[in-house]
């Protein structure tokens, strides 16, 4: 079988022939998305990964996601070694090709198989039908057997005879991969540094990428973490505030499911639901403040700026901002560099809002004053904001404001 067949094999891919640059991708088999957390991690691994040395035979060793190379995959041992080495995620398999009876080393983490040698992902059901395993090196394993077998030498022997004229370098191995971690390390701190040129930066594309750079700078965290279903805690700031946050978001969640039949939790598609997230949190735990005001923005098009205003709604407390729907934790004077705070809320100031517009999750004091938020004036919305201060409103509010603590009580009990 040769190697494109076998790639698309492994994967249930076929060739195309039409846009054939998807022929050269690094291929998933449909059965590896619901690892969606891997596959994150490697993607973001793959993306701060240092350049490496050519080897002698001219072959360019790198993690493909575009653009595979056949000449990748007699590398197979080094390829598995420096991605283990560095993700520190994945055991490294030693086994052999069934095809070809040659030894071959892939990559497995649960039941997920990543061979970078073929550019595939795939589960280990569907690669065990090519190959064969015979040892599996724990990630633990994987520093010892660089030093005391030095095995990536022999992958760069003759370049570095060439050059150096010396005998074989006992500590190649430990040496080329320290020197490889040290610069994945320095592109991962390049990432979420911030001087005043990212600052304006991330001002300028703000919008642009459902605000993971933002987050990213904001919580010093990887980009797999924040598409994860985390909340990412700023460095500075003790990680236990997740075990108040934790059994409030479950109680509110299961209070607005049962109630309302509402879908709502804090830890996964909170884009956008900045509002109801952070006003039912207030209404649980009045220690933290509800804050709207928004994130200023400019788009530029046809050599015209146009200012713009991104309305948004978080919670603060004791000089920590906590917002929900970016699912960040972070110091209150480094959020509002790119965040505007117009009003601030007590939990008492919020029911008697609620008792004012309902179960209107919303902008406070623009709703109040009839003005459009966000895109919405449709004629519900108008309807609605007529409304504000009529029995049926304060009902609707009372009634909220109600449940909240009695979900509270039976969550503290």
């Amino acid at each position: 079988m040769n190697l494109s067949k076998l790639r698309y094999s492994l994967t249930g891919h076929t060739e195309k022939y039409l846009y054939t640059y998807e022929n050269f991708k690094l291929l998933i088999h449909p059965d590896a998305y619901a690892a969606r957390d891997i596959l994150n991690k490697l993607e973001d691994d793959i993306d701060l990964m240092p350049e490496i040395d050519m080897t002698p035979d001219k072959t360019d060793i790198k993690f493909c996601r575009y653009d595979y190379n056949e000449n990748l995959y007699p590398k197979s041992e080094l390829l598995a070694f420096i991605f283990a080495s560095i993700s520190g995620d994945w055991d490294i398999i030693k086994g052999i090709d069934l095809n070809t009876g040659l030894p071959h080393f892939w990559l497995k983490q649960k039941n997920i198989i990543y061979d970078p040698s073929l550019a595939v992902i795939t589960t280990e059901d569907n690669y065990l039908k090519n190959f064969k395993q015979l040892k599996v090196i724990k990630k633990e394993e994987i520093s010892n057997i660089l030093t005391e077998q030095n095995n990536l030498y022999k992958f760069y022997e003759k370049s570095l005879l060439k050059k150096h004229h010396s005998k074989k370098n006992s500590s190649f191995s430990h040496n080329f991969i320290t020197k490889l971690l040290e610069q994945f390390q320095q592109n991962i701190n390049q990432e979420i540094s911030l001087d005043e040129e990212r600052i304006k930066h991330i001002k300028d594309y703000i919008m642009l990428d459902n605000f993971i750079e933002l987050r990213q700078v904001l919580t010093q965290k990887r980009k797999s973490f924040l598409k994860s279903a985390n909340i990412a805690v700023h460095p500075s700031i003790d990680e236990s505030i997740l075990n108040t946050i934790e059994p409030i978001a479950k109680a509110i969640s299961e209070l607005l499911a049962k109630e309302y039949n509402l879908n709502y939790n804090y830890y996964t598609n909170t884009l956008g639901n900045c509002y109801i997230l952070s006003i039912m949190f207030n209404l649980f735990d009045g220690d933290f403040k509800l804050v709207q005001g928004g994130i200023p923005y400019q788009n530029n098009g046809f050599n015209i700026t146009t200012d713009h205003f991104y309305q948004h709604s978080w919670l603060e407390k004791d000089g920590i901002v906590y917002d929900p729907a970016l699912r960040i934790i972070v110091p209150a004077d480094l959020y509002y560099k790119f965040v505007r705070k117009d009003n601030v809320y007590s939990k008492e100031e919020t029911e008697n809002i609620l008792r004012r517009i309902g179960c209107n999750f919303t902008h406070f004091k623009d709703y109040i004053a009839g003005k459009q938020i966000g895109n919405n004036e449709s004629i519900m919305y108008r309807l609605s904001v007529k409304n504000i201060d009529t029995p049926k409103m304060k009902d609707d509010g009372e009634r909220l404001i109600s449940l909240a603590k009695s979900y509270k009580e039976k969550n503290s009990a």
